[in-house]
């Protein structure tokens, strides 16, 4: 998805289609989204391509409240556009579709491993990954930053769920699916996407049965074994629930971490001002935050009413699908000054990149850090980096992301050390 000054138009394109996700990887809706937050912030969605309206919510203020309020839009219906039109098989089961009180009891065992202190245990090994990603540039000059990035958040899955490097690559190829299903590199042109879609969810679920069905499983210190040994009011998880919840911190790991730093570091390369005050001051914690609420990974999550609701000006009647466009909240005139612009020093910074209320993305704390090493390392191990062609943004309304970003590099001669290091993945995928 490209990322434009947001100049609104006059009106809408008479064939506007949120739903389409061809419009993100090829288009850039900040401009509609403009329009929308200032002319029609509840707005209805005609039906189109065979699917069912739906309403596009885009200011911060009601985005929020859509996320937050579980009484009034409840998650448990589906919470991303893939899914309009039906029931989630999900819903109840797996944490992001799931209302309180049962989404707390699903998301306790969870916390402890994902605390602010808990994931600080992690930084040495998230620092061997980072340099890991960047080798590829320690032997090459000219190679692809985001295709590299794209095995950072399945390695960390791997931290998280005990998943072993040999399983990243099977990984890595079908969350990508699940998530960009009507993408042209992961949809074969004579398929179509709902069979890509299922092929995704099947390799998948298949690959975490087999994890937990292994013999004494429910015994390690991670976050599979936490869900074995969970019994949310009294009554042990499933094995389906399992494999579900474990299915979902492997999507929700996937996106945020790679699709931020991509975005992140396309955003510093076209802001040269900003990448020299970051470089100067060292301040990589504050770069992250503008960088979460610039990409806004995370496009959207879609609810439905749960009884007849006024929002705004406008009136929804009972089952209404809403989706809640978070790129669109992170770019809101009444809450960021000068919204546009790329600020790594940005205070306040209120961006809700990783949702608000109950559904607040559970790992957040780790993908702050993820980040913040991932850009501390980059700094170290480069002393020049320039983009060498042009992006390749990822078709996907779900997900705000490049899948392609090559660039050129110059290693410091402090990083040598980068040479002796093994790609993530096992192979320099992304050389040019």
């Amino acid at each position: 998805m490209r990322i434009t000054s947001g100049q609104a138009p006059a009106a809408l394109p008479g064939d506007l289609d949120l739903a389409d996700p061809h419009y993100f990887g090829t288009g850039d809706p900040h401009p509609v989204w403009t329009h929308l937050r200032g002319a029609d912030p509840v707005h209805r969605q005609c039906p189109m391509a065979g699917r069912p309206e739906f309403w596009a919510v885009t200011r911060h203020a009601d985005v929020s409240r859509v996320l937050s309020r579980h009484e009034e839009f409840t998650a448990a219906r589906g919470n991303i556009l893939t899914t309009l039109g039906h029931e989630d098989i999900a819903g109840g089961q797996m944490i992001a579709v799931t209302d309180p009180p049962r989404h707390r009891r699903l998301k306790d065992p969870l916390t402890p491993h994902l605390s602010s202190q808990a994931v600080r245990a992690f930084e040495p090994a998230l620092r061997d990954l980072a340099r890991r990603l960047l080798a590829v540039g320690a032997t090459t000059e000219t190679w692809d930053f985001a295709a590299q990035a794209m095995y950072y958040p399945i390695a960390i899955a791997g931290l998280l769920l005990g998943i072993p490097e040999s399983g990243w690559e099977h990984l890595k190829h079908y969350t990508y699916a699940a998530v960009a299903e009507s993408d042209p590199d992961y949809a074969p042109a004579d398929a179509g996407t709902a069979s890509v879609l299922s092929r995704a969810h099947s390799e998948i679920f298949l690959y975490f049965a087999a994890e937990v069905a292994k013999p004494g499983r429910e015994q390690a210190d991670d976050l599979i074994g936490s869900l074995l040994r969970a019994a949310p009011d009294g009554v042990p998880l499933t094995r389906q629930e399992v494999i579900l919840n474990a299915y979902s911190l492997l999507i929700g790991a996937t996106v945020t971490t790679s699709h931020a730093a991509s975005a992140g570091l396309l955003a510093l390369l076209e802001n040269p001002a900003e990448y020299t005050h970051w470089m100067t001051t060292g301040d990589t914690e504050a770069a992250v935050e503008e960088i979460l609420r610039w990409s806004s990974p995370a496009n959207h999550a879609l609810r439905h009413t749960v009884a007849e609701v006024r929002l705004g000006d406008t009136v929804l009647g009972a089952g209404a699908p809403v989706t809640a466009w978070i790129g669109s909240a992170n770019r809101d005139e009444r809450v960021f000054a000068d919204p546009f612009r790329f600020r790594v020093n940005r205070f306040p910074n209120r961006h809700i990149a990783f949702g608000v209320g109950a559904h607040r993305c559970v790992g957040a704390n780790l993908a702050r850090l993820a980040l913040t090493v991932l850009f501390e390392e980059l700094a170290r191990a480069f002393e020049k980096i320039e983009p060498a062609r042009e992006p390749r943004h990822l078709h996907s309304t779900f997900i705000a992301g490049i899948k392609s970003l090559p660039v050129r590099t110059v290693l410091r001669a402090q990083a040598a050390d980068l040479r002796g290091m093994s790609p993530l993945g096992g192979t320099a995928e992304g050389a040019q």
